[in-house]
């Protein structure tokens, strides 16, 4: 069951970008961009984005968005399984453990996004972007 999961998830992360990237191609087929251009909206395609905001937008923001609802998922289950212990000792350390590791992994991830972060906008500062 775990395998399954990780595996729809993992399918839903990396398929999402696809569905969202299709609407663009439908804007324009249905002349919806051009209506959004009479009607003062901004408009524009995923052509005119530089490789930071694709990346940003499409590859990271989507993992974030499952490590931030992993991080979540383990600390509710660590909260009731040190709500449920009863005062059994090996519970609750086994439920400090869990929240110990979450805090942990977030404080890594959070840390990862910001040198990758760093790290593109340092490659990307002196491109040309139109």
């Amino acid at each position: 069951m775990r395998k399954f999961l990780l595996a729809s998830l993992l399918a839903v992360s990396l398929l999402l970008p696809k569905i969202t990237l299709a609407a663009d191609s439908a804007a324009t087929s249905y002349g919806l961009e051009s209506s959004g251009k009479a009607a003062g909206l901004a408009t524009g395609s995923v052509e005119n984005t530089n490789i930071t905001e694709f990346i940003g937008s499409f590859i990271i923001k989507p993992i974030l968005g499952l490590v931030g609802l992993g991080f979540f998922i383990l600390m509710i289950y660590g909260g009731v399984l040190w709500m449920m212990a009863g005062g059994n000792e090996t519970i609750v350390k086994k439920a400090q453990s869990i929240l110990t590791s979450a805090v942990i992994g977030a404080i890594i991830i959070i840390a990862a996004y910001a040198l990758t972060n760093a790290v593109l906008n340092a490659i990307t500062a002196g491109s040309i972007t139109g």
